[in-house]
């Protein structure tokens, strides 16, 4: 049973409401005042008037009646009260009063929500006013015909002298009269200024003429936009596949260490999720769910073109575009890697003009977002002093013990600060004729909030691109990247070997800050933990990573549309991991220092050759082919070594050779290598531009399986229907755009271990034969050569579609994906000297709908800008092999089998025992399925009814998947003020909270816990109490503990970042081009249930069992940044 997402007081009724509910209001509430924020656009209004006979103003007002607009004339100008007639139906506003007021001899111009009115003024001869008095103002009448680009008639386009009040409107049939002052004719100055939702604007000087027709270009740059592929690009409008793209502008800022999180709440069915909040941790991203049990669920990262590339050793400064490749249909040309989705990185390059120089920087202050609400000393006392006479023992602190501690120690306090972060980066840019180049460097640098971390990144990328004859490009992209990361410890184990999180959540606060007598940290003996300020200075962890990598890639025009590419890449990433816990901290001084260094190098290379065509026949067919063959090497080298018994704390990881030598050197090393080689192709058929056709495959051999299962086949074909190019759709004069898509497509994944097809042998026991120690080998598994691909199969159904003149667009999908043949161990008997072998079997799917709608709510000088991205997914594994009904999994502290994978349910949900709130005194406890309990016990549901409590009765207590993901973007902008607020949400995943097991069940009884279990805990005098007694808590904890109270909804909606700039103009650019200026706030508010840091954090990494444990705090940070541009 999952259990309800409810906060709390003033929570409970903002959250009743759907969030779905509220963020759709808000959406359409925009999307219908965007019809109505101009008088331009009430002009478009059609109206039905049949008035017979009456005043002139009494029209007017019926008109105002049916409009918001106000009409301003003089009453005897126009001679209001002369009687006139108007009959029409559904027609324009803008044409009604052509129609009335131009037989009536009146004129009117727009002023923003308001029409005035005047008579029209005969014109004079030349040189002379109506008097015959002359003048060198008189007006000239200019009239003009507007249509599309198809000839068809515009009416209600705006039509405005440029710096003046003077304006009109065109009418029904498209034309339209605008008198200027006749002097201002032939004026370089004059200009008339032509604007019409939906189309570009267009902008003529005002010749000596008196007539001016112009043909409007619809604004297509949307549709027409250019978007990256595998192994190539389309234009948006004849894209098949479901593919999101994402520009520089639109980017999630922040203190970003990772491109992935640029991508937080910017496309639907996209979870972006940061497993641990401390500089340089893990991030995750699932697109569409997770389909194998397994195996990695993690996207593909692709950087110009390099698959595999890191999306942590690059600067987000750099980069200019994100696509993301959803469904299997647009992923299948990766074919073995994309089962989980492909992201495209493009990074920025070089323009033909002058050099471009641009700096942007910011300066961030970082704090702990929330604190975890521990007992503070005196609840602490007193709790410890109630639970020991529950128990009939005597008071745990006597009277005088607790007025000579005091306030005691908070030891959140004493591990957290107040951190910075600061990043520059400085890019150069330009090109001539037949060379371009960009080039970047950066610097991160952020402090961690928790004393003794910090990241600190250095980043340089060059892009050139050289054409040295017509037919040839070669292009290079090199980047580079070092950075130096410094950890706390981070364990997911507990007491001793516990990190300094989980120790100052659970260290005894009675305990005082700074040394002892004895000059060394004190601790509680009862208490197996360390001190926590012993773990953040006795405890040093570096992680340095150096990280290179680019391609070379040339491209030849044989022929006129026929293009070969061939392509070279690498990617070469070296680390090396230094851990030292010193004799300050216990565990050091038992071992005399614990030291260890891990170092690896990781090759890829990469080399490809493909060649594209493209060719447009009879104006109606557009064909494009692909056809191409990849090779791929990696080669992954790891040496490794440990000792302990140092001479001195000094040297830390630097002289290992200092270690006792007897007790704890241990030295280890490997090498894992393998290859793929790949063949792929596609092609796309256009016909008319509204029929599409997309169809690819690639063939993936891999030295991971046997000769039997090598090459596995991976195909796809979309379908698209452009409904906007029909007539029959044209004539309804609702879509700008409208397109029906479906897809099917297949993709797999090779993650297994090397040899896992082959008997190889590795180190086994030794004897001593012939008066000599002989090292053994054994086998190392059980070959299957049988071993194939898992694969993934998807089915999407997509429209996407634009109304409102582009006012309003989205596209909405729903997909099926089903991830079969996954890789199981499969349990042996032990008389096999083996315990399992790994094989082929069972099914997950994934199914669910996305949602991104986009409205440009105001687009006068004030503009507002709405994005809404929302996303149903239901994960269910459907099936597992016969000789495993279900797997149990997970383990966190103390903490195992928390997890579950079996038919029917989400993969690894949460499987424990529900509890139905606590025993009371009244109760018939003997005749109950726990006899032995007591009053202020938890009471579990006895599932299967057979009267007692054991392992049958556990149930799926929620998934670690969301039901349900929203975002909310909102731009403003007025001038040059602009304002950014991003909300993000997620809905229907739970978690296990570790924190909150040994908070309930304390491993030791002088351990600080959780104030809210506490403070209302289970008393005779308390008995509506929420949490149990605390009394004994071992007899209802062990394996009982996996339960409702410790899996926990970590649900949250969150004010993710808030920015607010001001762009500087400049009229003269020679020595600025731009710059910018602005405030941002991350992570400003988060609405939870979840008791911990973070409700996006997870203990288990980035994999998909998710647990709450000594995570790293949320930070929240306030930036102020630059941008110039020279």
């Amino acid at each position: 049973m999952e259990k309800p997402f409810i906060p709390q007081g003033l929570l409970i009724r903002i959250m009743r409401i759907s969030l779905v509910q509220c963020l759709l209001a808000i959406l359409l509430a925009g999307a219908t005042y965007a019809t109505e924020v101009s008088g331009q656009e009430l002009l478009d209004k059609r109206l039905t008037v049949r008035m017979q006979d009456q005043p002139l103003k009494v029209i007017l007002s019926n008109l105002e009646r049916q409009t918001t607009l106000r009409f301003v004339y003089s009453p005897r100008a126009t001679q209001a009260d002369r009687l006139t007639s108007v009959k029409v139906s559904n027609e324009p506003l803008s044409a009604i009063l052509n129609g009335l007021l131009g037989s009536l001899d009146l004129n009117y111009r727009l002023v923003g929500n308001q029409v005035v009115i005047s008579p029209k003024e005969p014109m004079a001869p030349k040189g002379e006013t109506k008097n015959g008095r002359p003048t060198s103002s008189l007006d000239r009448t200019i009239q003009g015909k507007i249509v599309g680009e198809h000839g068809e008639a515009l009416p209600g386009v705006s039509i405005v002298v440029k710096g003046s009040q003077r304006g009109t409107v065109s009418n029904l049939e498209g034309t339209y009269s605008l008198s200027v002052p006749e002097k201002s004719v032939g004026d370089p100055n004059t200009i008339l200024v032509f604007s019409y939702v939906g189309y570009l604007t267009q902008e003529i000087v005002l010749q000596n003429q008196s007539l001016v027709d112009v043909v409007l270009k619809a604004d297509t740059k949307a549709l027409e936009e250019v978007v990256v592929v595998g192994y190539g690009t389309q234009k948006k409008s004849d894209l098949t596949g479901s593919v999101v793209s994402v520009g520089e502008k639109d980017f999630t800022q922040g203190v970003n260490n990772s491109a992935l999180q640029l991508l937080n709440g910017k496309a639907s069915g996209v979870q972006i999720s940061q497993s641990s909040s401390a500089p340089g941790g893990g991030i995750a991203i699932r697109i569409r769910g997770a389909g194998s049990i397994n195996s990695d669920n993690g996207a593909l990262i692709v950087v110009d073109g390099l698959p595999g590339a890191s999306a942590t050793a690059i600067s987000p400064d750099d980069i200019e575009s994100i696509q993301i490749l959803k469904d299997a249909s647009a992923a299948a040309i990766y074919g073995s890697r994309a089962a989980n989705g492909v992201v495209l990185i493009t990074t920025k390059k070089g323009k033909k003009g002058e050099t471009r120089v641009n700096y942007s920087a910011y300066l961030g202050v970082q704090k702990v977002a929330k604190k975890i609400d521990m007992l503070s000393t005196p609840q602490y006392l007193q709790t410890l002093n109630d639970i020991s006479a529950d128990l009939g023992n005597a008071p745990k602190f006597t009277p005088e013990q607790i007025s000579s501690i005091g306030s005691g120690t908070d030891w959140q306090d004493q591990i957290f600060r107040t951190a910075l972060a600061q990043n520059h980066q400085i890019s150069i840019s330009g090109g001539a004729e037949k060379t371009s180049f960009y080039m970047g460097v950066n610097f991160l640098n952020q402090d961690g909030v928790v004393k003794g971390s910090g990241l600190k990144k250095y980043n340089v990328r060059l892009n050139y691109e050289v054409k040295p004859f017509e037919k040839l490009k070669v292009n290079l992209s090199l980047n580079s990247n070092r950075s130096r990361n410094t950890q706390i410890l981070t364990t997911n184990s507990g007491n001793e070997n516990a990190g300094p999180i989980n120790a100052a959540l659970q260290f005894d606060p009675t305990i005082p800050v700074g040394l002892d007598a004895s000059g060394r940290y004190p601790f509680n003996p009862l208490i197996s933990l360390e001190n926590p300020l012993a773990l953040i200075n006795g405890v040093d962890q570096q992680q340095v990573s150096n990280r290179s990598f680019g391609t070379l890639s040339t491209d030849y025009t044989i022929l006129k549309d026929w293009t070969a590419t061939l392509r070279v890449g690498v990617d070469i990433a070296n680390n090396r991991n230094d851990n030292y816990i010193s004799t300050i901290t216990q565990r050091g001084l038992a071992s005399g220092g614990n030291g260890s260094i891990q170092s690896s190098e990781d090759l890829h290379w990469i080399s490809e050759f493909f060649t594209t065509y493209n060719h447009t026949f009879s104006d109606i067919h557009q064909l494009s082919l692909v056809g191409g063959a990849t090779l791929e090497k990696y080669d992954i080298n790891s040496v490794g070594a440990t000792s302990m018994g140092f001479l001195s704390d000094v040297t830390l990881t630097n002289l290992l050779a200092s270690g006792d030598g007897d007790r704890g050197d241990n030295v280890s090393s490997s090498r894992f290598t393998n290859k793929l080689n790949s063949y792929l192709g596609r092609v796309n058929y256009t016909l008319k531009d509204r029929y599409l056709l997309t169809a690819s495959m690639r063939v993936d051999g891999t030295s991971r399986f046997s000769d039997a299962h090598k090459f596995a086949f991976f195909p796809s074909f979309a379908l698209g229907w452009r409904l906007s190019e029909e007539d029959f759709v044209k004539q309804t004069g609702i879509f700008n755009d409208l397109k029906l898509r479906m897809s099917y497509g297949k993709s797999g994944n090779q993650a297994i271990n090397n040899f896992e097809t082959l008997q190889t042998f590795i180190a086994g026991g030794r004897a001593i034969l012939g008066g000599g120690l002989v090292q053994g080998v054994e086998p190392a598994r059980i070959a299957n050569s049988d071993l194939r691909w898992e694969s993934t199969e998807e089915l999407d159904l997509g429209v996407d579609f634009s109304v409102l003149r582009g006012r309003l667009n989205g596209s909405l999908e729903y997909y099926i994906k089903t991830t079969s043949d996954q890789l199981f161990n499969k349990p042996l008997p032990t008389t096999s000297g083996f315990s399992s072998i790994r094989v082929n079997f069972g099914e997950v799917r994934n199914q669910g709908l996305d949602l991104m709608l986009e409205s440009r709510n105001l687009v006068n000088a004030f503009k507002w800008n709405t994005t809404l991205t929302f996303s149903v997914l239901k994960n269910r594994v459907r099936e597992l092999p016969d000789f495993i009904s279900q797997v149990l999994t997970g383990g966190v502290g103390y903490t195992a089998q928390y997890a579950i994978v079996r038919e029917g349910a989400p993969m690894r949900s949460y499987y424990g025992y529900q509890v139905d709130g606590l025993f009371q005194e009244s109760d018939d406890i003997a005749n109950s399925a726990q006899p032995t309990a007591k009053p202020g016990y938890p009471r579990f549901v006895d599932e299967n009814g057979d009267g007692k409590i054991d392992p049958n009765d556990r149930v799926i207590l929620g998934s670690p998947f969301p039901k349900r993901l929203y975002s909310l973007n909102n731009n403003f902008s007025y001038r040059g003020f602009n304002l950014s607020v991003l909300v993000t949400a997620v809905d229907g995943i739970s978690t296990l909270d570790n924190n909150i097991v040994e908070s309930l069940y304390p491993i030791n009884f002088e351990r600080n816990r959780i104030a809210e279990h506490y403070l209302d805990r289970w008393t005779p005098s308390n008995p509506g109490a929420k949490y149990p007694s605390g009394v004994n808590p071992s007899a209802y904890g062990g394996a009982l503990a996996i339960n409702s109270m410790t899996i926990s909804d970590a649900s949250f909606v969150r004010l993710k970042t808030v920015n607010l700039g001001y762009n500087f103009q400049f009229k003269n650019q020679r020595a600025l081009h731009s710059a910018s200026f602005y405030v941002a706030a991350d992570n400003l508010m988060t609405i939870t249930n979840f008791l911990g840091y973070d409700p996006d954090a997870n203990a288990s990494g980035t994999g998909v069992e998710r647990a709450s444990y000594n995570s790293y705090p949320l930070n929240k940070t306030v930036r102020i940044g630059v941008n110039i541009g020279f």
